[in-house]
């Protein structure tokens, strides 16, 4: 999971939509804190594409702090910490985050459900 948490961290700092959502299945869900679901990777690009025009991330830390196989699925437990600049202003935001990855037919794993979680 670590390296799937810098990979998408490291896609988020270089502003790479297409990076980060293909670290997401095709059916993915990605939940906001105020309700909004992004449904598949191709939402969560679109999302992100639109996102990178008006903000650039400058860094990003991701850190995993309980992992829990099931089978196939694994649930990811942590917090991140993320610096954005948009319109000039500087804005460093925390908040925890509970995924579940789900592993492929080609063994690997992507995420299947993200939910940040304020903190």
């Amino acid at each position: 999971m670590d390296a799937l948490n810098d990979a998408f961290a490291a896609a988020m700092v270089r502003g790479d939509a297409a990076a980060v959502a293909a670290i997401y299945t095709e059916d993915a869900h990605l939940y906001f804190f105020k309700g909004t679901t992004l449904k598949g990777r191709a939402a969560i690009q679109e999302f992100l594409t639109g996102m990178f025009k008006g903000m650039k991330v400058t860094s990003m830390k991701i850190v995993s702090e309980e992992i829990h196989p099931m089978g196939d699925t694994v649930l990811d437990e942590g917090h991140y910490e993320m610096t954005s600049e948009a319109d000039g202003k500087v804005e460093t935001s925390k908040a925890r985050y509970l995924q579940v990855y789900k592993k492929g037919k080609d063994g690997k794993y992507l995420l299947f459900r993200d939910c940040p979680l304020p903190d």
